[in-house]
């Protein structure tokens, strides 16, 4: 009963979010004049004997079909009402497997054009990297760098909060955070009606792209995001070209430089940090690990969390004004 929830009540919990930051922005516990944006890695409900590339992928789908096969051989023979109900949760188990090896090898067919593509521009570096694999468990799920620098199946959480509060939040199956600060934003605005006035995201997170093209869309927004570093020993031919590439820059791009190399923009950026009290209190809840596979119920026990989280953040503040 409680997968057939996670699974079927994905629309029922984003709404249930929407409607509580409604209640709790009109008893003005949120406000949107500041939002912060940062990814969590969440291990996956797979394990590392799981990853497989396309060799034993093969062998597993040929298994697999065998499998299927002789259980429906079973099934036409006539047998006792109980064995066949057996045979029948048999059946069906293989037949699940054997679609989620499919979708792996699918996936799988993915990401080895990806990693073709990557050689194209990086040929060295993609040489030393192992083929890619997938896992038979989660087929959607990839391999990532985790905080203490071990590599598991995981989900890249995104998660966007203001005042303590989880604003919304997004599982990814990207490793890093590039170019996902836009489409929360979006998010933010569905549901809030209104984008935050300051945006203070990490510089992975933004792009320049990302900056123009959220300012040109929400003029009143003001992005908080530290620069990449710059080379300090580079050839006067790429001086010049790095010279005139900011010459040429967005108006918008220009002005967040000049924020951001104000003592002001600083200090803003530094309180992106608080972001990690949510994170923190939802893992110590068990949102450190997946319960479920797939992305669809991965996003459900996201929300189930977000939501927890914010009843209870609520609770405490309002327990501490009374």
């Amino acid at each position: 009963m409680l997968s057939e929830f996670r699974r079927d009540s994905g629309a029922l919990l984003d709404q249930l979010l929407t409607q509580s930051l409604t209640a709790l922005i009109a008893e003005g516990l949120i406000s949107l004049e500041e939002l912060a944006i940062d990814g969590t890695k969440v291990r996956a409900r797979a394990g590392h004997n799981s990853l497989a590339g396309r060799e034993r992928l093969d062998r597993i789908e040929t298994t697999v079909a065998e499998r299927v096969a002789t259980l429906k051989s079973e099934l036409d023979h006539d047998a006792g009402a109980d064995e066949r109900k057996r045979q029948a949760r048999s059946l069906r188990a293989a037949e699940e497997r054997a679609s989620r090896i499919m979708r792996a090898k699918q996936r799988l067919a993915e990401r080895e054009q990806e990693k073709l593509e990557r050689a194209r521009r990086h040929a060295k570096e993609e040489a030393k990297k192992s083929a890619p694999s997938v896992s038979t468990s989660d087929p959607e799920v990839r391999q990532m760098r985790m905080a203490d620098g071990a590599t598991h199946p995981a989900w890249n959480v995104q998660v966007a909060t203001a005042t303590g509060f989880v604003v919304t939040i997004e599982p990814t199956d990207r490793r890093n955070d590039s170019g996902l600060a836009v489409e929360l934003v979006a998010q933010i605005e569905l549901r809030c009606g209104e984008a935050p006035k300051r945006l203070l995201a990490d510089a992975t997170a933004m792009t320049l792209d990302d900056i123009a093209g959220l300012a040109e869309r929400c003029p009143d927004l003001q992005v908080y995001s530290p620069p990449a570093k710059r080379r300090d020993t580079i050839t006067p031919a790429a001086e010049r070209n790095r010279r005139s590439q900011l010459k040429h820059e967005p108006q918008a791009v220009k002005d967040w430089r000049g924020r951001m190399a104000s003592e002001e923009g600083k200090a803003a950026y530094r309180r992106r940090k608080l972001t990690e009290h949510a994170h923190a209190k939802m893992k110590n809840r068990g949102f450190g690990r997946m319960p479920v596979h797939g992305i669809a119920k991965v996003r459900s026990v996201c929300l189930l969390h977000a939501i927890a989280h914010n009843l209870l953040h609520a609770h405490g503040l309002r327990s501490a004004a009374a």
